[in-house]
């Protein structure tokens, strides 16, 4: 079973769930993650999407962390079946106990897709409410922050993510290729055209720190579309994890989401 840990769906941005499911359904994709838009707490698209399909989808939900029904949010979120919230890092409660919400989460069973740069999961919030709150399974998103364009630094900034690996619920998306290695400037050379040169040193400490059974892949559907393509997402990375790691294959690609996420 293959499990995209890492798409979103809707109706008002992006893409419908239809076209999702339409290129699932061409690369050989079982299920996958819906992970809800930035911006929006409205979680109506994926509830019914995963109404309409429910051997196909989970959804990830959002709250407003600052709103005065902050908890009664999270608990409508878990009646409508949600796996998961989209929280940041640095999120704490004003009154009271700082990390009272993610409390409330990890009492909801609920997991955590983490939002945010590389320097919100490095600056130690991360590590703090990994260290309070232990049960609770947090997903770092697009490699740790690494995958995305406002990393900066990507060297420097990895043995960072890396020292997450301490705590045993923090867990990795696995991105594209396409996030990570820059298109070639002659597009028709090689076999690829993305520049490979860097990409085995910044995986390699990533999986050998995390391991096959704290890693996810994600395709980022459907923003993928302006870098490789879905199918190239998965078949690209996927070859390419068989090539130096075989044995983390069926991990990433979803022998670990299964057992976070409960398919």
């Amino acid at each position: 079973m293959i499990v995209d840990s890492h798409c979103h769906a809707s109706s008002r941005w992006y893409e419908p769930v239809d076209t999702l499911l339409f290129n699932m359904d061409r690369c050989g994709v079982d299920r996958a993650i819906l992970v809800q838009l930035l911006g929006s707490t409205n979680n109506a698209d994926m509830i019914a999407a995963c109404r309409a399909h429910p051997d196909r989808f989970a959804f990830v939900a959002a709250i407003d962390p600052a709103a005065p029904d902050a908890a009664q949010a999270l608990a409508r979120a878990v009646d409508s079946g949600a796996r998961g919230l989209r929280m940041r890092a640095g999120w704490r409660q004003a009154q009271g106990d700082p990390l009272a919400l993610w409390r409330m989460v990890e009492m909801a069973g609920l997991r955590v897709s983490m939002v945010g740069p590389v320097a919100s999961f490095t600056d130690g919030s991360l590590a703090e409410v990994a260290a309070a709150c232990p049960a609770l399974h947090i997903i770092v998103e697009h490699l740790g922050g690494l995958a995305r364009p406002d990393v900066g630094n990507r060297m420097a900034a990895l043995p960072h993510l890396i020292a997450l690996a301490h705590h045993a619920n923090v867990a990795v998306k696995l991105p594209g290729l396409g996030q990570i290695a820059p298109r070639n400037a002659d597009f028709d050379a090689g076999e690829r055209p993305i520049d490979m040169t860097c990409v085995h040193d910044l995986l390699a400490p990533v999986i050998g720190a995390f391991g096959a059974d704290r890693l996810l892949w994600g395709s980022d559907f459907p923003p993928v579309a302006s870098r490789e393509g879905y199918a190239n997402a998965l078949n690209w990375t996927r070859d390419f994890i068989g090539r130096h790691w075989p044995e983390a294959v069926q991990g990433c690609f979803g022998g670990t989401a299964r057992r976070i996420f409960g398919f």
